[in-house]
């Protein structure tokens, strides 16, 4: 190994798991072969039952397991593993059990930080899982005047247009390159989001505390789109909705108050009404859940 290899800064990778063993193993094999000196990585499992565990241990000796009974969602799930890599790293790779990294994600995304110290959280451009020209993420955008999140070059085939480094308003979760001392200086992320809008609430807070938040398009990777909640779109919506109207609160995005009151009285009541003309009724549910939630001050667990 070259001096230059051996001078690298320490980086940590942390992959939230939960009952995903058969993708936990594919995004593990992903990472051994990531060209990066001393990568730690780490997987934060929540209360798996389907063998995850014991997989790990078996198969990926290399890799530290922090066990975590019950479970604990998906955001104190990765906090606890940034937590625990923040003290022994100098950044932190934050990601899931459903995507495939490019051997080089973590050296392009380090390179960009070391040579640029305002960059606080940079994400990587993201394709759908075996389709290498179809785009599932280019950065996130919140839009000022309804507050809606999208993502740039959502479903759109790769294009010059999606080469160049740009500030976002967040990027995504499944795959974000962290300062450690940022990640400590902001706390993590919120585990009262539970799933869903924590990762664009951590971008937000960490440009609160004066860093920007990148897309890098050199840094590539693949997601495989399966979610903790994929089958119960009610409770997917109920989260969703809930924390969006928070974040939209929290951090006075876009044109705010106009921006939550459209959010909350426009485009709530439009996807529900759309939900109610596809006979997905119980869609329409969740989402009227979410914005009561919001209005009653509930965070946490959804346990109705």
């Amino acid at each position: 190994m070259d001096s230059a290899a051996t001078n690298r800064p320490p980086v940590g990778v942390v992959i939230v798991n939960h009952n995903l063993k058969d993708s936990l193993r594919e995004t593990l094999e992903s990472f051994r072969k990531v060209n990066y000196p001393a990568l730690q990585v780490v997987v934060s499992d929540n209360a798996s039952t389907d063998g995850s565990r014991e997989m790990i241990r078996k198969e990926f000796p290399e890799v530290h397991l922090l066990a975590h009974d019950p479970e604990k969602g998906y955001a104190k799930a990765a906090a606890l593993g940034m937590e625990f890599l923040a003290d022994k790293t100098k950044y932190i790779f934050s990601t899931s059990n459903d995507v495939i990294v490019d051997p080089e994600i973590i050296n392009v995304l380090v390179d960009y930080a070391e040579k640029n110290p305002d960059a606080g959280v940079l994400g990587c451009k993201i394709y759908y899982f075996g389709k290498d020209d179809l785009l599932w993420s280019a950065g996130g955008v919140i839009n000022p005047f309804h507050a809606h999140v999208t993502h740039f070059g959502w479903n759109r085939k790769d294009a010059p247009r999606y080469n160049h480094i740009r500030e976002c308003d967040f990027v995504t979760g499944c795959g974000l390159l962290l300062r450690s001392d940022v990640a400590k200086k902001v706390n993590y992320l919120n585990p009262e989001l539970i799933f869903y809008c924590e990762d664009a609430d951590l971008c937000y807070r960490v440009r609160e505390a004066g860093y920007k938040i990148l897309y890098i398009p050199t840094a590539r990777m693949w997601h495989k789109t399966s979610t903790t909640l994929a089958k119960n779109r009610p409770l997917q919506l109920q989260y969703s909705t809930r924390n969006s109207l928070y974040i939209i609160q929290r951090h006075r995005i876009g044109h705010y108050p106009l921006s939550l009151l459209i959010y909350l009285f426009v485009v709530c009541p439009f996807k529900m009404l759309l939900f109610v003309l596809l006979f997905c009724w119980k869609n329409s549910v969740g989402i009227w859940k979410g914005s009561r939630d919001w209005r009653a001050g509930k965070l946490g667990w959804i346990r109705d």
